[in-house]
């Protein structure tokens, strides 16, 4: 059924709306340490010290908090008009942008909860200045240690009315289906609750969990990723002493994945993660893995669960 077309080679960056955008801007820039990279009208651009491009988030001023647009890179010049005439063809296809800071032009297109997104080749690199520059050959820029200070994105998690179809959509795109949770995993047409695929060698690079609200297009979480399970501990250690509550009790380690995290709400309403040590794959028959909600597949250490019995998120 999946042919598996290389068009994708990475997560870029994410958009995220906030009704408080300089609230948001300087939780993201002190708290979470991420480096500020532009502003333009009523947007924030910001790139953690580890990654090249200009930016991998933006924070955009707008009425409610929630997913502006996602940014992939394609695997090359040749991949981004592929993926544009192969979408196209899928019927989720919107067209062509000229870009935006940082990158050049860009095919939108939306999954089919109605999540934006954009596919692009052109990029800008960062280029440090001469007090950011490291003495790692190959590190884009020092670290500054500001903050929790990430090294780099990781994923995204979106809510979707429909798990199924949103997965299929990605796994006919060129996304390889990892793990899966179902109300029961060993029941033939058990409901899909949640859904992590990647392009990479990340555990997911974007998963879905079930919305029940109807509401297209919803936005779960944002990951950047940390180095060890103890800079996850001293962050958390900081996001309390800064006057922020962790969310769901972290830190904790997800079963599903193994990565070592917590959430925390920023001002303007939007869930941020912090990972560590979730498992990679190279396998290039990995999967797919299906779990059952009963399992508890959130959580290693069996804290409870963001769902109930029903698959419904409640937390």
């Amino acid at each position: 059924m999946y042919k598996n077309p290389h068009f994708f080679s990475h997560l870029a960056h994410v958009e995220l709306i906030s009704p408080k955008l300089e609230e948001s801007a300087n939780f993201f820039k002190n708290i979470i340490g991420l480096e500020e990279s532009g502003r333009s009208e009523n947007s924030v651009y910001f790139r953690a010290w580890g990654e090249h491009y200009h930016h991998s988030l933006k924070i955009t001023e707008g009425t409610e908090p929630g997913l502006g647009h996602i940014g992939w890179r394609a695997d090359s010049p040749a991949a981004l008009e592929e993926a544009a005439a192969h979408i196209e063809k899928l019927g989720q296809g919107i067209g062509w942008i000229e870009g935006d800071l940082g990158h050049g032009r860009a095919y939108q297109f939306t999954s089919p909860d109605g999540h934006l997104e954009e596919i692009f080749w052109d990029v800008e690199l960062y280029e440090a200045p001469d007090q950011l520059q490291s003495k790692w050959k190959n590190r884009p820029q020092k670290n500054p240690g500001r903050g929790i200070s990430p090294r780099r994105i990781d994923h995204i998690t979106l809510f979707s009315n429909d798990v199924t179809k949103d997965r299929e959509f990605y796994q006919n795109i060129g996304f390889r289906y990892n793990e899966g949770i179902f109300l029961n995993a060993n029941e033939p047409g058990s409901p899909e609750i949640g859904a992590w695929l990647s392009v990479t060698n990340l555990s997911h690079d974007i998963a879905f969990l079930k919305n029940h609200s109807g509401k297209p297009g919803g936005f779960n979480h944002v990951c950047y990723a940390v180095e060890s399970r103890e800079e996850v501990l001293l962050a958390a250690d900081h996001i309390l002493e800064s006057g922020y509550e962790l969310a769901m009790g972290g830190p904790t380690r997800h079963a599903l994945a193994e990565g070592f995290f917590f959430y925390v709400d920023e001002p303007g309403g939007n869930r941020f993660e912090l990972y560590a040590g979730a498992h990679l794959v190279f396998a290039p028959d990995f999967g797919p893995y299906r779990w059952s909600l009963s399992e508890n597949p959130n959580d290693a250490w069996g804290r409870e669960m963001p769902w109930d019995a029903s698959g419904k998120v409640i937390k």
